[in-house]
């Protein structure tokens, strides 16, 4: 039996952890990945933390929650939240059969991509991870998208090397300020607006993306194809009264907490991720402290 259980390791999940060791709570961290970091890693610097010293690559930030969730001696167990049920003021987290339970829950799950779909013939993969191209850059990449996370994608690939095509639906760019700047600075990523793919088709690695573009057709060559067309929250699935306002860290569960980019609804940032974490953990030692009778 636990205090708290916290789901998901990424920023929110370890500031939840590690707030609620500080306020004295028993607490079990549990992880898809069993390791912390989250989303966190597909970034290509993280520069506006607070009381960072200089920007940091995501797999870097991902080292350092690491190094302090073992600092507070927190475990992170590798285990997939199925479903959360409470019942006599307990609350249970399952998977395909195994339990854990818990007084309180706090859930910081983050996002998963949007659905993609794309007419597909021969070999062609669509990747939706940054991660499954950076170890091993192609020369040219298309990128399906015009948000943060597809520009951030995108110069993280052209600073390895890549030439990059961005494919953007509209006539410009949902990304704005800082990003937007840097992209339109880098002269190995190219912006092609009021472009839709149509269709892809490819084999040993060699794709042929049929676009329409302003209304005409049109074949982009390239080694690798990435969709980054928007975040949706991946909760497990919770009781039916189960109701949350986006950005909020309460719910209509007394006990249950959300924070991060679950609570969000799509891709924020990990100062405030890391915020409601703290805040997640708050709100579980009060109500924790108050009898976790309601």
């Amino acid at each position: 039996m636990n205090d708290v259980t916290v789901i998901g390791a990424g920023p929110a999940g370890c500031a939840a952890a590690v707030q609620c060791r500080r306020l004295g709570l028993a607490v079990t961290v549990v992880d898809t990945r069993g390791e912390a970091g989250g989303l966190v890693r597909e970034a290509r610097l993280i520069e506006n933390y607070p009381g960072l010293e200089r920007p940091l690559a995501g797999p870097a930030f991902a080292q350092r929650l690491i190094s302090i969730m073992s600092a507070h001696n927190l475990a992170i167990r590798c285990y997939h939240a199925d479903s959360i049920v409470k019942s006599d003021a307990i609350f249970e987290i399952s998977r395909n059969g195994e339990c854990i339970r818990s007084r309180s829950v706090i859930v910081a799950v983050g996002t998963v991509p949007k659905d993609f779909s794309l007419t597909i013939n021969g070999d062609v993969r669509v990747h939706r991870s940054v991660l499954d191209l950076i170890q091993q850059p192609p020369k040219t990449t298309v990128i399906v998208g015009g948000g943060e996370a597809a520009l951030d994608y995108a110069l993280n690939l052209s600073d390895s090397g890549s030439s990059v095509s961005v494919l953007v639906r509209g006539s410009t760019l949902k990304a704005t300020g800082y990003l937007k700047k840097k992209i339109q600075e880098r002269s190995a990523v190219k912006i092609l607006y009021n472009t839709v793919p149509v269709a892809a088709s490819g084999s040993k690695g060699n794709i042929h993306l049929e676009a329409e573009s302003s209304g005409k057709r049109m074949i982009i060559e390239a080694d690798a194809l990435l969709a980054a067309v928007g975040r949706e929250s991946r909760l497990p699935e919770i009781m039916n009264d189960f109701v949350h306002d986006a950005g909020n860290v309460k719910t209509t569960i007394h006990g249950l907490y959300l924070s991060g980019d679950v609570s969000l609804g799509s891709l924020g940032q990990a100062a405030i991720a890391s915020g409601q974490g703290v805040l997640a953990a708050v709100h579980a030692f009060e109500f924790l402290k108050a009898g976790s009778v309601r």
